[in-house]
């Protein structure tokens, strides 16, 4: 949770981290009195889904799902509405204050929490903790992989906080890129670039550096791309953007000198 609000300051740069988990501490002090007598993963899930989703009045936002705000854990806190990945740190935040074991797991296309640990059950933290039979997770994996998708045992292993972090920035990536905003776009692609060493994070970055006019942020992006994937399919594509940025700069500096 920490690092979901590091990933929501760079949004609301004067959000309180401090003063977020205090409110998180706040939030998970009754679970811990109603799971004192749940002794099975199955009556934990039921006490854990039925305070979070119930009492607090927490929901998967079904109507604007692609809202950014549902990718920072402030406003999910706020607002009680998020998606699968936020709604699921804030599962696993309560869950671990109360002394329940819960993870993250990463499962392709739809985020999952799993409780009891090794063996015990996966939860879709979108639809109120509702436990996930091995069919319900074969039908989840065939509706995000393919009608021939299978479940294997990689897709169901537990998420670390950096697996989770970079997915949380990547759902955001996808978000501000569909909108066009090229600002918050880049200031997303910079903590994916730092967090992952990818080559095509930087050249993410480096276009939307060029959007923006930081013509020598995106042209120093964009070169090292090139240099570590000489033979991607969009090199022409990514030297026509370099050749159209020096001929601008080429350009200004002459009015300059003008």
């Amino acid at each position: 949770e920490r690092a979901a609000l590091l990933i929501a300051r760079d949004a609301y740069p004067g959000l309180d981290i401090e003063a977020e988990l205090a409110r998180l501490d706040e939030l998970a002090a009754p679970l811990a009195r109603r799971i004192a007598t749940a002794k099975t993963p199955l009556a934990r899930a039921g006490a854990l889904g039925t305070y979070v989703y119930d009492q607090l009045g927490f929901r998967g936002d079904e109507q604007s799902y692609y809202d950014p705000r549902n990718s920072y854990l402030n406003e999910v806190v706020a607002r009680r509405a998020g998606i699968p990945i936020t709604l699921a740190v804030l599962l696993i935040g309560l869950g671990r204050r109360a002394g329940m074991s819960v993870e993250g797991v990463s499962f392709p296309g739809h985020f999952l929490v799993r409780i009891g640990g090794e063996g015990g059950l996966f939860l879709d933290p979108f639809f109120r903790a509702r436990v996930l039979s091995p069919e319900g997770l074969a039908l989840l994996a065939r509706k995000s992989m393919g009608a021939s998708a299978k479940v294997l045992p990689e897709h169901l292993v537990p998420a670390s906080p950096l697996i989770m972090a970079v997915r949380m920035l990547t759902n955001l990536k996808a978000i501000y890129e569909s909108r066009h905003e090229h600002a918050r776009a880049l200031v997303v692609c910079d903590r994916l670039a730092d967090l992952t060493g990818s080559p095509e994070q930087r050249r993410d970055r480096g276009v939307h550096a060029l959007a923006l006019g930081a013509t020598a942020a995106g042209q120093a992006d964009l070169e090292a791309y090139l240099s570590a994937r000489p033979g991607a399919p969009d090199v022409e594509r990514l030297r026509g953007l370099l050749a159209k940025a020096a001929t601008t700069v080429s350009r200004s500096g002459s009015r300059g000198a003008n």
